[in-house]
């Protein structure tokens, strides 16, 4: 496993640091020694249920079209929902959107409602993906996204790139952690797929020829 901080890499190196001093992926100074092992891609991220601004998520109210639809959660935290009015999401799991709007339904206009609350689009959670793709940079992030979905979000490998050599470095507990992942040999079905999260960081080297 190799640094990102090597001269070969200055670009990428720059790049990367700027994302994760950006908020990406705190907590790094110089070029720290990654563990010799793989992430635990089963990991799920406590954060990764809950409703960002710019988020869109779906409501579905059994037997109730008017009230069933998709919202976007606005600036200010908040979506316009019907007979409910303006109400405040942002940070909020799914689940608690739904007992809110089980709350504000229930009684006053619906006797027993059943309200279904599932993540439609992740635009307030990215993932970077640098090095050999046809557009790095940050890309959105969405529930179940793998390791081959975020490049081809990026648009795709370049003509370059080490398809089977796609670094993952991960924030976890504090830490940070990095893996090298097959991406060709998963998308052709060779190796089993890889779940990414929101704040992870992709690199594609470039092929030695």
């Amino acid at each position: 496993m190799s640094c990102f901080c090597g001269a070969s890499r200055t670009v990428i190196a720059g790049v990367l640091m700027g994302v994760l001093l950006g908020g990406g992926i705190l907590g790094l100074s110089g070029c720290n020694q990654a563990p010799q092992h793989a992430i635990n891609v089963g990991e799920v991220s406590l954060s990764e249920d809950r409703v960002g601004l710019d988020d869109t998520f779906d409501v579905r109210v059994y037997g109730e079209g008017e009230l069933s639809g998709t919202f976007r959660v606005a600036t200010d935290g908040t979506v316009d929902y019907p007979l409910a009015g303006r109400i405040q999401v942002s940070g909020l799991r799914t689940g608690e959107i739904q007992a809110l709007l089980v709350t504000k339904l229930k009684g006053k206009y619906l006797k027993d409602p059943q309200v279904v609350v599932t993540i439609k689009d992740r635009n307030s959670q990215k993932i970077s993906v640098l090095g050999q793709v046809t557009k790095p940079g940050q890309v959105g992030y969405y529930p179940n996204m793998t390791i081959v979905d975020a490049i081809a979000s990026a648009g795709g490998f370049t003509g370059i790139a080490s398809k089977n050599s796609v670094s993952l470095r991960r924030e976890v507990s504090g830490k940070i952690e990095m893996h090298t992942y097959p991406v060709a040999d998963i998308s052709e079905g060779r190796s089993p797929n890889v779940m990414v999260l929101p704040g992870d960081v992709l690199v594609v080297d470039e092929r030695v020829f």
